[in-house]
């Protein structure tokens, strides 16, 4: 493995296409929603907590393992050289990738949707299978029972759409947003080529001309481990943007653009600050006592 990088974002917003679209480069190699994750913060957690390894100076066995972990990631993507590995949770985990590979390279591409378009298309696929529970519903059937409720349950903190903006949020807070590449599913449909050169740039490839007419799917996942309400399936040949026919009464729509106000105008016209709910003057001012402070 030459390179590593990570696709994550919100749910059901062309990450699928986008992998299959990567794949087609024969230098690249995207998975299809990955487990990597959980096994690298599975053997952090073991070294944490595991009684033979506490009765050691882990702090003396950090090389150790930094370069086990390193291990396994270069050996789990031994015959790949540029990988594209997919999972929400990655987004706010730079930090810990870096002391694992003592550098700064990796990069995030960030899969961005309108989010009335991302719960429409959620409530659209729960009608369309209704006669199979949502996974979450045997748990929580109180959640599921109206479209209030599912609304809801799809943007309260923590949800499936909520959850990748807090991590986000927390990226950025912590300096990262430099390393993090926002790529929005309309101009992935409408923009195809000009897009991917911009993706090549950010992660320092060669621009490659990618067959738009006559896209495959080379990635699969069995969607009834989500009980079909989560599709990874695309249309293959060309690319087309398709309009959302919106199913959703108006006052959800009012709620879901008022929720996650702050993301779009983040994605969509650079507002830092709404997103992060800071005044970038204000911090500027503090910084600029704190050196006064300093030189005095």
């Amino acid at each position: 493995m030459r390179k590593l990088n990570f696709i994550s974002g919100l749910p059901r917003s062309g990450s699928t296409l986008l992998c299959n679209l990567l794949n087609s480069n024969p230098k690249f190699h995207a998975t299809p929603t990955s487990g990597v994750i959980d096994v690298v913060k599975g053997i952090r957690s073991v070294f944490s907590h595991n009684t033979g390894f506490k009765t050691q100076n882990r702090l003396e066995l950090m090389n150790n393992i930094s370069n086990g972990l390193k291990g396994f990631l270069e050996g789990y993507f031994y015959d790949k050289e540029v990988v594209f590995d997919k999972s929400r949770g990655w987004s706010n985990n730079l930090q810990l990738i870096d002391s694992i590979f003592k550098n700064n390279d990796t990069k995030i591409i960030w899969t961005y949707r309108n989010p009335v378009e991302i719960i429409n298309s959620i409530e659209i696929q729960y009608q369309k299978t209704i006669l199979i529970e949502n996974t979450d519903e045997s748990t929580s059937p109180q959640s599921f029972i109206t479209l209030d409720r599912r609304v809801g349950t799809y943007i309260m903190d923590g949800s499936m759409v909520s959850h990748p903006v807090e991590i986000l949020r927390d990226a950025i807070e912590m300096g990262y947003g430099d390393r993090i590449f926002f790529l929005s599913y309309y101009d992935l449909c409408n923009n195809t080529q000009k897009v991917m050169d911009m993706l090549h740039d950010f992660i320092g490839e060669e621009k490659y001309d990618y067959d738009l007419k006559n896209i495959k799917q080379t990635i699969f996942e069995f969607d009834g481990m989500y009980n079909y309400k989560f599709m990874h399936r695309i249309k293959e040949g060309e690319i087309k943007y398709s309009e959302t026919k919106i199913i959703l009464p108006q006052k959800y729509i009012d709620i879901i653009e008022q929720r996650y106000a702050p993301l779009n105008n983040f994605i969509l016209k650079g507002d830092i600050e709404s997103f992060l709910n800071i005044k970038i003057e204000k911090i500027q001012q503090n910084e600029n006592e704190l050196n006064n402070e300093k030189e005095s």
